[in-house]
């Protein structure tokens, strides 16, 4: 949408569609998320669905296709991924890596320069360290043990940075935790088949009315900003080549804070201690509406309930980014009030979550231990940036 609003920009954009018809309507469907008034309607001739496949050879292109649309491009902006917080890293490499393979091949056959959507997850197991992760570093001694999805940006990012040597010209941009428009709220929250796990969140939030107090830094970076920062970089190659950003919040708040603004908005969130929420959850005593509760967000945390003494202590020099982006009016929205009752607010209009007034029945702890459930959907509802 970014680059409809302020370039003159034609966009070809790979599609796994059965047809060009299903590739047309997926397109669509996703412009009018972030432009609910179809302002952009005479525009959308300029996104040129192509049917191919990213985890394949020439991106499942016919060589002459790869060809021409390879001497064709002015840029290759690269997000597609496999975002999965849960699965293997076997299960992420065809996509996050054969397919970043095939868009460097891509770019190299028609000698134009790449954006490569990354993510500060490229931290890896040192989240729980007092380190700071420079913007143009990658390796800092890193760990990836069970952390699939965030090993598998890493190794992207050796590709990239790799294909230096065959002359592939690149700029890296690694956002943090996507939020919705900084202005509008609007989120993909039923047009994919994934959604933001913080979105998870806040419906298990609000739907059981408990939380758990945690000090750790929490990052939201809305969309908008992340969309804007990244097109100015990659439309300023000559200050951006071969450099990383981070586009994360200079101002994260934490867990806390991030309750607080719930609770500020009128959603009634009652606190436990971190023992008693993991213990409720690991024991199906978390219940409502007579069973116990389950969703994508709490059945995630369970996974982890092994590890509730690690503490993200991890942060993103922002250097760079806030170089590149002076001269402009680019900013990253403050996580206050006003930015978190507005995703609040577009969460009720969409029906993702119910009102302040509507928010009942809440969940009770009870005293019975239910037979545990193993977990078997994440691996479609989980994601991360």
């Amino acid at each position: 949408m970014e680059i409809l609003l302020t370039t003159r920009a034609c966009v070809y954009c790979l599609s796994r569609a059965e047809n060009l018809t299903n590739a047309k309507q997926d397109i669509e469907r996703m412009l009018a998320v972030y432009d609910p008034q179809n302002t952009l309607a005479d525009q959308a001739w300029r996104v040129v669905p192509v049917l191919g496949n990213i985890s394949k050879p020439n991106l499942g292109l016919d060589e002459e296709t790869f060809q021409k649309l390879a001497e064709d491009m002015d840029l290759v902006m690269h997000s597609a991924a496999n975002v999965s917080l849960i699965a293997s890293f076997e299960k992420l490499a065809p996509v996050n890596l054969d397919g970043t393979r095939q868009v460097i091949a891509f770019c190299l056959k028609g000698n134009c320069p790449l954006l490569f959507v990354s993510s500060f997850s490229v931290i890896g197991n040192q989240l729980y360290h007092e380190v700071i992760l420079h913007e143009n570093e990658l390796d800092i001694g890193q760990g990836f043990e069970e952390l699939g999805y965030e090993r598998s940006k890493f190794c992207a990012e050796q590709l990239v940075r790799e294909a230096t040597n065959q002359g592939l010209r690149w700029s890296i941009v690694r956002p943090g935790n996507i939020w919705g428009d900084s202005e509008t709220g609007c989120y993909p929250l039923f047009e994919t088949k994934v959604r933001g796990i913080y979105y998870e969140m806040i419906l298990a939030l609000v739907e059981t009315g408990y939380s758990y107090p945690s000090s750790e830094s929490f990052d939201i970076s809305p969309v908008d900003f992340v969309a804007k920062a990244s097109l100015h970089v990659a439309m300023n190659l000559e200050l951006s080549c071969f450099q990383t950003y981070h586009l994360t919040n200079p101002e994260p708040i934490d867990f806390n804070q991030l309750m607080s603004l719930i609770r500020e908005h009128g959603y009634n969130i009652r606190e436990l201690s971190q023992e008693d929420y993991f213990g409720a959850l690991y024991e199906e005593r978390m219940v409502r509406g007579g069973k116990p509760y389950h969703s994508a967000f709490t059945d995630l945390l369970k996974l982890f309930l092994g590890d509730t003494d690690l503490v993200e202590q991890a942060r993103w020099d922002t250097s760079n980014i806030d170089t590149l982006l002076a001269p402009t009016d680019i900013r990253c929205a403050r996580s206050d009030q006003r930015l978190m009752s507005l995703y609040l607010d577009y969460a009720v209009q969409r029906n993702w979550i119910p009102s302040v007034q509507k928010q009942r029945p809440l969940a009770s702890i009870t005293d019975e231990v239910h037979t545990k459930i193993f977990l078997e959907d994440l691996f479609e509802q989980t994601m991360v940036s």
